[in-house]
């Protein structure tokens, strides 16, 4: 999966369910925080399919919080 198509859909994840999606930094990985929890994802063009499904459970798990 592409980066940019990975942060798409974590963002409309968030604007769906109201919570915030920020970029915090970062340098091999970029950090963002999603629903206050830390959410690293790596700096390539291409993100393995296995990690990218691994980011958004992480992130629908931060949902539940």
């Amino acid at each position: 999966m592409k980066k940019a198509d990975l942060e798409k859909t974590i963002a409309d994840l968030a604007k769906r369910n109201n919570v915030e999606w920020i970029h915090v930094g970062g340098t091999k990985h970029d950090k963002y925080t999603f629903n206050g929890v830390v959410i690293m994802i790596p700096r390539h063009r291409e993100i393995g399919e296995m990690l990218s499904r691994k980011i958004i459970t992480d992130c629908k798990k931060a949902l539940r919080r």
